[in-house]
């Protein structure tokens, strides 16, 4: 505790050079952890709604329908199977669909789209896009009449369409034979995925049913949606014993970028922080290696009176240590009030939202980290402190007493 309180009273002899090394420790850590925490809460933000909106977090699938996605690869026990899985503990809801490529046309234009049958009850346990209507004419299947279809404000634009606009569907139906029928818009949504909304249409499950002719109790899909998506790889293994002679993917299956870019962030923060930790290093045995030359005679007058190579080691290093772990403890207790509030009100980028929004991110950043990646952090400083220290630390041990008190 000696050695310790003598290195904290030299650090402070310096009061000017030692609050620049620790100013540049804190702005350095904070860039770092709060650039890294928008990053990470933009992939979690990204996951999250991927899941709520589009792949859930398991789906099943008769075993050729992801290749082909033919009418006639579809699950033929999937009311059974829905209630059987719904007995898994962990899961949260499940949701079967009728899923049909076809096109949509109006009187001006016509494009591809995907034909979710959904049944709607089931489907708002699993998804949110109900939540995701643009206007107050807009509706989730609220009317009782047939043919009610639910389009992205994308496909409206494209389609020049609008709430009561009647779109012409038309796809191959269960015979193979060319089919389709009139649709009235019931409502318009809007995810922040672009590419998923220019896409996407959903109808009853029953209308479409009727029209392809499919059999009864069949479905192309079934999605699961946990409590916690994190949990998909300890429940996925109930499900997949569920649905025997199936095709069952996890989310990070269904789409792999998201598994990608997820565990990207993982490895992200430890080299991000690395990289500017060693920047910071060097800025740290230069201030160091000062402090070791204008105290040559002062180290050689306390090596001359008795103090071992042990103690003079000890005191060089916590004085190092301290200019790292002090800046550093500031940046992360800032960069911990930041993600804290930011986290819960958000970040506005809605400027640039329509080039996020293309590749799937959401227009307000939610800035996420983890206790985990602090104790990453912490432990980053104090390597770069006891590396710092040892090229001061071997230039005061060479000293000869009797040489540097003379100097």
């Amino acid at each position: 505790m000696i050695i310790f309180r003598m290195a904290w009273r030299n650090v402070w002899r310096h009061k000017v050079r030692s609050s620049i090394v620790m100013l540049a420790v804190t702005v350095g850590l904070f860039g770092g952890l709060a650039s890294t925490g928008i990053m990470k809460g933009m992939v979690e933000d990204m996951v999250k709604n991927s899941i709520e909106n589009q792949t859930s977090d398991i789906q099943i699938h008769n075993t050729k329908y992801p290749a082909n996605n033919e009418i006639s690869y579809f699950i033929s026990d999937a009311t059974q199977l829905t209630t059987k899985i719904k007995m898994i503990s962990g899961g949260k809801a499940v949701c079967r669909r009728t899923k049909i490529s076809g096109m949509a046309s109006t009187a001006s234009k016509a494009t591809g789209i995907i034909v979710n049958g959904i049944v709607p009850d089931e489907e708002k346990t699993v998804t949110k896009i109900y939540t995701k209507l643009t206007d107050s004419l807009s509706s989730y299947f609220t009317s009782t009449r047939k043919n009610r279809i639910l389009i992205s404000k994308k496909l409206a634009k494209d389609l020049n369409a609008k709430v009561r606009s009647k779109i012409v569907v038309t796809f191959q139906d269960y015979d193979g034979s060319l089919t389709g029928a009139s649709f009235k818009v019931e409502g318009i949504y809007k995810t922040q995925n672009d590419m998923f909304d220019g896409q996407n249409v959903f109808v009853r499950k029953s209308d479409l049913d009727r029209l392809l002719d499919m059999p009864k109790n069949s479905a192309h899909e079934i999605a699961v949606l946990l409590n916690n998506h994190q949990e998909t790889y300890d429940i996925f293994p109930l499900v997949k014993e569920a649905a025997p002679g199936y095709l069952v993917e996890g989310w990070y299956d269904i789409d792999p970028y998201l598994e990608m870019t997820s565990s990207l962030t993982a490895y992200m923060l430890v080299i991000f922080m690395s990289i500017i930790m060693l920047a910071l290093g060097f800025t740290i045995v230069n201030t160091m290696l000062m402090v070791v030359l204008e105290r040559t005679k002062e180290l050689g007058m306390i090596m001359a009176i008795g103090m071992n190579r042990r103690k003079i080691f000890e005191m060089i290093f916590y004085e190092t240590l301290l200019l790292g772990f002090v800046g550093g403890i500031i940046g992360i207790g800032i960069s911990i009030l930041f993600t804290q509030y930011f986290g819960k009100v958000g970040i506005d980028i809605s400027g640039v939202a329509q080039g996020f929004e293309a590749l799937g991110y959401s227009s307000v950043m939610h800035p996420y980290l983890e206790l985990t990646d602090y104790i990453q952090v912490i432990i980053l400083v104090f390597i770069t402190g006891f590396i710092a220290s040892v090229f001061p630390t071997i230039r005061a041990l060479k000293m000869k007493p009797v040489e540097a008190i003379r100097k």
